[in-house]
């Protein structure tokens, strides 16, 4: 049996002009994210990242603190690619607000986290639920197929007794859960707001299928008993 695993990208540059790049924090996950698997001495037979910065800055740094990393570039599968929540969000709050005023208060003070997380949630799981897709925005649906095609490529590429390495982000290791567990569109997408940056999440697949392994694991920072290690976004 072969094993995917799939790497959240460290933490990037939340609001600032160009948030798909790491954070200084997000280098440092990175790096001890490589050290920990050198460590390990784990292997990849393949690596493959999706097009964003932060997913692609993540692979390098990863790779090259690794003894023996197997590849030393990445494959290049946009399927891997996070959604666009900025537009998901864009395109439901009108709905939202039509239906609730009293979201007009909170979309205006997004920096709030109380704000924030009342819109992000609610407009993250009308997508989620297929029933309010908006013209010209990536549906629940069209994502979840874009990231299958993406693994089922990945598993199609690679033969038995192979370790991958896929650097993504938590929607589509989430979509992928979904994928071998079946769990719904709406449990997928709670479940990326708990993916820690640098996550490591195991995949085994045959013939048979794709199917879970563990999820979410950030041991390589935990063991280090800094607690600001440990970012969401």
């Amino acid at each position: 049996m072969s094993v995917i695993y799939f790497i959240r990208h460290g933490q990037a540059s939340f609001a600032s002009d160009h948030y798909d790049r790491l954070s200084d924090l997000g280098r440092r996950q990175s790096r001890i994210l490589g050290d920990y698997l050198a460590h390990l001495g784990l292997r990849f037979d393949a690596a493959c990242t999706g097009t964003l910065e932060r997913q692609t800055e993540t692979a390098e740094i990863v790779l090259s603190r690794m003894n023996d990393p197997g590849p030393t570039a990445s494959a290049i599968k946009p399927g891997l690619n996070e959604y666009d929540s900025e537009s998901i969000v864009s395109a439901q709050l009108p709905a939202m607000i039509e239906r609730d005023p009293g979201l007009a208060r909170d979309a205006e003070h997004m920096t709030d986290r109380r704000s924030f997380q009342r819109v992000f949630e609610g407009a993250m799981l009308r997508w989620a639920s297929g029933r309010h897709d908006v013209p010209g925005v990536e549906t629940w649906s069209d994502f979840a197929a874009r990231v299958r095609e993406a693994v089922e490529q990945v598993m199609s590429e690679n033969g038995r007794g192979k370790t991958v390495a896929v650097f993504t982000s938590g929607g589509p290791t989430c979509a992928t859960l979904h994928m071998a567990v079946g769990v719904s569109p709406a449990v997928a997408v709670r479940l990326n707001w708990q993916i820690r940056n640098t996550s490591v999440s195991e995949f085994k697949y045959s013939e048979q299928g794709i199917f879970l392994g563990s999820f979410n694991s950030v041991h390589h920072l935990q063991t280090l008993g800094e607690p600001e290690l440990l970012t969401y976004r």
